[in-house]
């Protein structure tokens, strides 16, 4: 593998887990409901249906970066447009906040579709499980980054102030943007000569490729299974990225303050998760560390149901960190076990619809029960989702390791 290059691969996903963590994960839900007037059902329907939009033309993204061979301009192009929209939910009231958000986290995902493609050029096939691992370890030293960064600013204006929350929204636009630039610099991508002015005959095309991919669904339906038992797995991990904060403010009145310090150890968990799923997958196979993933969110999600205090909530949290960074490492290597490298794109687009669609039906659900019913009821049905995940796991082949 080239270092330099994979150094800067991973340096994506550093600056786009700032995003998550402090946007996703934090400020947004928390300055919607606290300063905005808004309320879960209401954040989880702006994840969902930007997860919604997306996942309806994300497959085109992929193959249509197929077509010109080239993965840098979409990640730019969608960066840029979720830095705005990030730093302008400061700046407007509750309904174009909502909007915002949804543009957001509809950029935001869009970019991921390319760059996973970029995966299988920057690793062998034995380093796949590694270098995704490296990847997924370096996001959550972005997390880290991120709360060391954000930490003095809320010193400054408040921990718990409206004021506090808007300057965040701003610094996480200007870390996301300022670290992916690492990215786009280094790494060289010469495309395959296919001419930018030619763009909407190549749209055409992935269109189509992603319709014949669809038709003949059967032909892939050992791909299938696998992205159905991602689809239930996102779902209940979306959710928890979205209102783990709103949970731990309800439930044990957890300070913005005291979440700081809780989620840099649960960060620090994923990065441990990461860095060592990614040699467990090259050693076992992606397909069984998915499995062990599995059952130890299901643990997780027990031990939330009887969480009274922050330090069960931190062991709770550390043990979900693992086990999401885990996710994350294999998943990539796993869906690259099972297609053909030309259609890398698209197939990624595919992982990323499944994600979108489980976007969908995971923050609405938990939202709509723990506004009408209680955090106890949205949390059932996350172990729901990770049984589902499980059962859809067992039709898809081994690793043969």
């Amino acid at each position: 593998m080239n270092k330099k290059e994979v150094f800067a691969w991973g340096m994506y996903d550093l600056a786009n887990t700032i995003f998550s963590a402090l946007f996703v994960t934090f400020f947004y839900p928390f300055y919607v409901k606290q300063f905005l007037g808004g309320n879960e059902l209401q954040i989880g329907l702006v994840f969902g249906l930007s997860m919604l939009a997306v996942g309806l033309i994300v497959p085109v993204i992929g193959a249509w970066s197929d077509h010109m061979g080239r993965r840098l301009p979409f990640m730019f192009f969608f960066t840029i447009v979720c830095c705005i929209f990030t730093w302008l939910v400061a700046a407007v009231p509750l309904g174009f906040a909502l909007v915002c958000g949804f543009f957001a986290n509809f950029a935001y995902h869009a970019a991921l579709t390319t760059y996973n493609a970029l995966l299988p050029t920057l690793a062998k096939k034995n380093e796949i499980g590694n270098v995704s691992g490296i990847g997924i370890g370096m996001g959550y030293i972005g997390t880290l980054i991120s709360l060391a960064i954000a930490a003095p600013i809320l010193m400054m204006l408040g921990w718990e102030s409206a004021e506090g929350a808007r300057a965040i929204f701003g610094a996480t636009a200007i870390m996301f943007f300022a670290f992916s630039l690492v990215t786009f610099f280094v790494i060289k991508e010469p495309g395959n000569g296919q001419n930018w002015k030619s763009s909407g005959k190549y749209v055409l095309l992935s269109v189509r490729a992603v319709l014949k991919t669809l038709k003949n669904v059967y032909h892939h339906r050992q791909f299938f299974k696998f992205l159905m038992s991602q689809f239930w797995y996102a779902n209940a991990i979306n959710a928890v990225i979205l209102f783990l904060f709103l949970f731990a403010k309800q439930q044990i009145n957890l300070s913005v303050k005291a979440f700081f310090v809780v989620y840099t150890l649960q960060s620090v968990g994923a990065v441990i998760g990461s860095f060592v799923a990614g040699s467990v997958v090259d050693k076992y196979g992606p397909k069984k560390v998915l499995v062990i993933a599995g059952f130890a969110w299901m643990a997780v999600i027990v031990l939330l149901l009887f969480v009274k205090s922050a330090g069960m909530f931190v062991f709770a949290g550390m043990l979900g960190g693992a086990a999401l960074g885990t996710v994350w490492t294999a998943q990539r290597p796993k869906l690259l076990s099972l297609v053909k490298e030309a259609d890398i794109g698209q197939f990624f687009g595919f992982l990323e619809l499944t994600n979108k669609f489980s976007g969908i039906l995971g923050p609405i659900v938990f939202g709509f029960l723990a506004h009408k019913v209680s955090y106890p009821a949205a949390l059932i049905s996350l172990i729901v989702f990770f049984a589902l995940g499980l059962l859809s796991l067992r039709g898809v082949p081994g690793d043969d390791k």
